[in-house]
C-alpha cells in the first residue's frame, strides 16, 4: 500500500475548488467545466502520489457528471494503478447510468478490466434504466452480467418491479433466470408482498409457496397476513394461516395478523368498506381497494417441505 506522505498547500487549493465550483455556478455547466479544468492542474501538482491519484479520480467523475466523458475517461486513463482507473471507471459508469447515459454507461463498463468491478458497474447500469423504466433494457443488460451473484441481484430487482407494476406472471418469468438460490427467494419474497398489495392474494400465497427457505416462506407469509389484516380481512387471513403445517410459518402468519391489527390505522374486522380510512399509499404502490378477492388456494400452501 502506497504511504502517505505531508500533502502539499496544491492539494487544499484542488479540494476546495470543487465544493466551490458547485456553489458559485450551480446549474452552469461551462462554469463548472472551467473550473474542474483548474482543479485538474491543481492537482497534477501534488506532490503525494495517494492523494494526488485519490482527487484526480473524483476530478474524472464530476467531469462525467458534467457531461463530458472524453474528458473522464482521458482522466482515468491516466491513473498509474489498474484498481484505480476500475474504480474510476466504475463510478463514471455509475454517474452516466443515472444521467440516463445508458449507452455511454455501457462503452465506460467495458473498460473496466477488474471481472467483479466490472459486474458491479453493469449492475448499476441495468438497475439504471429500472429506474427510469425500461424494463426491457435492464433485462437486456442484467443477462450480460459476468458474475451470478451480481446479475442475480439485478433480475430480482427487476421481477420485484414487475410484480409492483401488476405483471406477476412477467415477474415469475425472469425469477427463473435467477441463479442464486437467496436472492431467488428474496425475489418471490418481493413479488408475493407486492401480489398482496395489489390484492392478488392467491397468487401470493402460490408464489411465497415457491420459496425454498422454510425461514424464507415463514417471513412472506408473515407480510402477507400483515396486509390482510391491515385490510381488516382478519377470518380470510386466519384460514389460511391455520392451515399450515409447520410450527414456524404458522407462528409468523399469526405474527403478521399481530402486526395488521396493531400498525397505526389498523382496520377492524367489523369495519364496513365505506367506511374505511386508507393509508396513503406508498410510492409504486397503487392504493389498496375494497374489492373482495378470491379465497386463497389453501391446498397449495398446505404443509411445509
Amino acid at each position: 500500500m502506497r504511504g502517505v506522505a505531508k500533502v502539499v498547500v496544491p492539494a487544499v487549493v484542488a479540494l476546495a475548488l470543487l465544493p466551490y465550483g458547485r456553489m458559485a455556478f450551480s446549474g452552469d455547466q461551462s462554469a463548472a467545466k472551467q473550473v474542474l479544468g483548474q482543479a485538474e492542474r491543481e492537482a497534477a501538482t501534488i506532490v503525494n502520489e495517494y492523494v494526488r491519484e485519490d482527487l484526480l479520480q473524483e476530478i474524472a467523475v464530476a467531469e462525467a457528471k458534467a457531461h463530458d466523458p472524453q474528458k473522464a475517461l482521458q482522466i482515468a486513463s491516466e491513473l498509474k494503478q489498474q484498481d484505480d482507473q476500475d474504480l474510476t471507471l466504475l463510478e463514471i459508469a455509475e454517474a452516466e447510468a443515472r444521467s440516463n447515459q445508458i449507452e455511454a454507461a455501457l462503452r465506460t463498463a467495458n473498460r473496466i478490466v477488474d471481472v467483479t468491478d466490472k459486474a458491479v458497474a453493469m449492475e448499476t447500469i441495468a438497475l439504471g434504466q429500472l429506474d427510469a423504466g425500461d424494463y426491457a433494457g435492464a433485462f437486456q443488460t442484467a443477462k450480460l452480467i459476468s458474475t451470478e451473484a451480481n446479475r442475480s441481484g439485478a433480475l430480482m430487482h427487476i421481477a420485484i418491479a414487475h410484480a409492483q407494476s401488476g405483471k406477476a406472471r412477467d415477474a415469475l418469468r425472469i425469477i427463473k433466470h435467477i441463479g442464486d438460490r437467496i436472492r431467488k427467494d428474496m425475489a418471490l419474497q418481493g413479488v408475493a408482498l407486492a401480489q398482496t398489495k395489489l390484492g392478488q392474494d392467491t397468487g401470493a400465497l402460490a408464489t411465497a409457496h415457491m420459496i425454498v427457505s422454510e425461514l424464507g416462506r415463514a417471513k412472506a407469509y408473515r407480510e402477507i397476513a400483515a396486509v390482510e389484516a391491515g385490510r381488516g380481512e382478519i377470518e380470510k387471513a386466519r384460514l389460511w394461516v391455520n392451515s399450515l403445517t409447520s410450527p414456524l410459518e404458522k407462528s409468523s402468519g399469526l405474527l403478521g395478523l399481530a402486526d395488521g391489527l396493531l400498525q397505526p390505522g389498523g382496520l377492524a374486522p367489523s369495519t364496513p368498506c365505506e367506511s374505511r380510512h386508507l393509508a396513503k399509499p406508498k410510492r409504486n404502490h397503487p392504493p389498496e381497494t375494497c374489492r373482495e378477492t378470491e379465497k386463497p388456494g389453501i391446498e397449495k400452501i398446505h404443509g411445509g417441505r
